[in-house]
């Protein structure tokens, strides 16, 4: 255990902080309750007194705050120089997981590790003698299947093909 926790650049232990940092926003601030709020229905939103523009633009400057701490991981902690399409569209998988993890920020930490352990995996296995270009797909591919299984697992895909089944007329 203790390599798990050894030889780590500081903006990891930052980034595990920065979960914790986003639930409590989320979770237990008024600004928390406004940008959820807004996020579920701005109109509803607005017609109690929340300043919807407002609350999106502090939202989305939030976003970009720590956002950019992934980048600033990516050029000094996960590479030790910045170099060209050095994110590969790990931004996309970052997307990923938090639809994933539902948008609740512990979830989407669990997702976004399940990803990464998938990329990490794909980094080892190239020392196979299996093809460069299906090992780099690996963390993709676990993206898309994730994303499959929580799309047919979720309430709201269960009830959309009950009706969908209700319509055509057959038995649910």
């Amino acid at each position: 255990i203790g390599q798990i926790f050894s030889g780590h650049n500081a903006l990891t232990y930052l980034s595990l902080l920065t979960v914790l940092f986003v639930y409590i926003l989320i979770y237990k601030t008024s600004l928390g309750l406004r940008i959820r709020s807004v996020g579920e229905n701005p109109h509803a939103a607005e017609s109690v007194g929340v300043k919807v523009i407002r609350t999106k633009v502090i939202a989305l400057i939030i976003g970009g705050v720590i956002a950019s701490f992934g980048g600033m991981y990516m050029s000094m902690g996960y590479l030790p120089f910045f170099t060209r399409d050095m994110v590969s569209g790990r931004g996309f998988i970052g997307i990923a997981a938090q639809n994933l993890g539902g948008g609740v920020p512990l979830y989407s930490l669990i997702a976004a590790l399940f990803f990464g352990s998938a990329d990490a995996i794909s980094n080892v296995f190239q020392t196979l003698r299996i093809p460069a270009e299906f090992m780099q797909m690996l963390p993709y591919v676990v993206t898309i299947i994730g994303l499959m299984f929580v799309g047919t697992t979720t309430k709201d895909s269960k009830e959309k093909v009950k009706k969908i089944k209700e319509i055509k007329g057959e038995t649910v």
